[in-house]
């Protein structure tokens, strides 16, 4: 099962997946606490190890903004939130953010992800949606994000994601990306 760590504003962040070696490092471009400008986005991406996939996370962002990224190297793959996704020259994964099982839409992206749903935010909230909603789901490999943890792994593990997706729960306290908590949720993975 593959990870994803999302959020990643440093260098320090960079060197910690580099080590634990995950799958892909989400870049978020939209406004929020884990927003990074395109020149951080850059200095990150040249310090990532070419094997992980840089993620270009966005809400409702410009065809123009999200394909300068690509065309520049800065992004692997484009995740959208929000109203719109575009067909890009790269993969693509569509967010949904969960209250119902009516809030899956068709989707031309390669990958659907499921978050929770929060209101006046459009991203990522860092709580667990209810799980049911997407059991048995199998139009596309996704990513399950919203608040898993170490704590909550093996569980979210059960619905056989493609990939997990996780921003605060590879946090310490202070916010700031836990080398420790990255390398024990890559250890899990690794070993059920």
């Amino acid at each position: 099962m593959k990870l994803k760590i999302c959020g990643l504003k440093t260098l320090n962040d960079i060197d910690f997946v580099n080590r634990a070696n995950i799958d892909f490092a989400g870049f978020v471009f939209a406004p929020s606490k884990q927003q990074i400008t395109v020149e951080t986005a850059k200095t990150l991406k040249s310090a990532l190890n070419p094997n992980i996939k840089a993620v270009g996370v966005f809400v409702d962002e410009s065809y123009e903004f999200i394909k300068n990224l690509i065309d520049e190297n800065i992004i692997d793959m484009v995740q959208f939130h929000g109203d719109v996704e575009y067909e890009m020259p790269c993969p693509t994964i569509r967010a949904f953010r969960m209250r119902t099982a009516d809030d899956i839409k068709p989707t031309n992206c390669d990958f659907a992800l499921f978050d929770s749903y929060r209101e006046g935010t459009r991203g990522s909230t860092g709580g667990m949606f209810d799980w049911r909603l997407i059991d048995g789901y199998n139009a596309k490999p996704f990513f399950l994000a919203g608040g898993i943890n170490i704590t909550n792994l093996r569980q979210a593990m059960e619905l056989n994601p493609y990939c997990i997706d996780i921003s605060s729960g590879a946090e310490d306290e202070n916010g700031d990306k836990s080398l420790d908590k990255i390398l024990k949720i890559k250890d899990v993975l690794n070993y059920e």
